[in-house]
């Protein structure tokens, strides 16, 4: 047998040169919620590890139901609708606890930790264009509510000023010469006309509305984006400051982690 299976802190793991590494005293919630503290390059990873898989898990499993649910001629609308909504809620939380264990893991390696930063960026973009989607998804509601509310009230005096609009708009066009764009805008009429709504049909919550157009967003930009900073994550954060080079087993923790460059 080697001298280094003889003097490793953990035979499982001959790679371990700092017993706080071990497993065993890995403490889960300070890991995750207390951004003050150290976390070795063990701790992280397995930290790491488990918000990926919740991340993996809420992208896959919902779709997949449902695209099974479809295939087997069942409605898979509602997990679908279930995946939609939870996806940016568990990216939000997964994000925010994130920046936690990269700021411990960059305390324990004597890096500034305000490099954990960087995997809220995906979150901050994802976040600004929700908004952005949002407020006028709302505006565009409102418009459409207002429309209906008109139409209900007198639909016959609708129709006869949806009319008299497209007289307008066609006399105008044919006047100036740009009768072809107004055939590219469609039957729809002038701005503020019908278009292709249906007003008779009831129309969703507002708040449904408004989420079910903008929260897509927040997904579809984070997930390629954390993708990015994963690399990162794994490439540099859980290997710093060694990268590999790891002082070899000495045995005693103690001296093991004198050795360490960072150390106080």
């Amino acid at each position: 047998m080697s001298d280094t299976t003889d003097t490793a802190i953990d035979p499982k793991r001959p790679w371990l040169t700092d017993e706080r590494e071990l497993p065993e005293r890995m403490n889960w919630l300070q890991t995750l919620f207390d951004p003050t503290g150290e976390s070795p390059r063990l701790h992280f990873t397995r930290a790491w590890t488990l918000l990926f898989a919740l991340q993996a898990m809420i992208i896959v499993v919902p779709f997949t139901v449902a695209l099974v649910l479809s295939l087997a001629g069942g409605d898979g609308a509602g997990v679908s609708t279930f995946g939609t909504y939870a996806t940016p809620v568990v990216f939000i939380a997964t994000t925010l606890i994130s920046y936690v264990i990269h700021s411990r893991r960059l305390n324990d390696a004597g890096k500034t930790p305000l490099l954990a930063i960087l995997p809220l960026i995906p979150l901050l973009i994802g976040f600004a264009l929700f908004t952005t989607n949002a407020m006028s998804t709302a505006e565009s509601y409102d418009k459409q509510f207002e429309m209906r509310q008109d139409y209900l009230a007198d639909p016959d005096a609708f129709r006869e000023r949806q009319r008299e609009e497209r007289e307008a708009a066609r006399e105008k066009a044919e006047a100036s010469g740009e009768e072809g764009q107004q055939q590219q805008r469609g039957r729809g009429g002038p701005p503020g006309g019908r278009g292709g709504m249906n007003l008779d049909q009831p129309m969703a919550p507002k708040t449904e509305f408004v989420l079910k157009a903008a929260a897509p967003m927040i997904q579809n930009v984070m997930i390629p984006l954390s993708g990015l900073i994963a690399v990162w994550s794994l490439m540099w954060v859980a290997r710093v400051p060694f990268f590999g080079n790891y002082p070899p087993n000495g045995g005693a923790s103690r001296s093991t982690v004198d050795r360490r460059p960072y150390a106080s």
